[in-house]
């Protein structure tokens, strides 16, 4: 990915006129390494929503793995799993 860069202390001279010319991320780099992406709010947010889409089709699909793998297995005896992990969780949580 060619994203154009720039450098912190040019950032903090220049940081209304880079704004106002914001078309594309733009990288701040601080000793020669990137540090930060300055980016259109409206280009943020949909990259946040597209994120989390991603997210949840992600988790959907790992959830549906899971299920086909222990359709099998009696509803009972998953929930007696789950109670015992979340017990465990719960306990850990509280030193114990």
């Amino acid at each position: 990915m060619d994203m154009q860069t720039i450098t912190t202390t040019y950032a903090q001279r220049n940081f209304g006129k880079i704004l106002d010319e914001l078309d594309e991320p733009v990288v701040v780099m601080r000793d020669s390494e990137p540090e930060a992406v300055l980016m259109d709010y409206d280009d943020y947010k949909n990259y946040v929503r597209e994120k989390k889409k991603a997210d949840t089709e992600k988790l959907m699909r790992m959830l549906e793995r899971i299920h086909k793998r222990n359709a099998h297995i009696p509803a009972e005896e998953v929930e007696r799993d789950v109670e015992e992990a979340l017990r465990y969780v719960r306990a850990s949580r509280r030193g114990h």
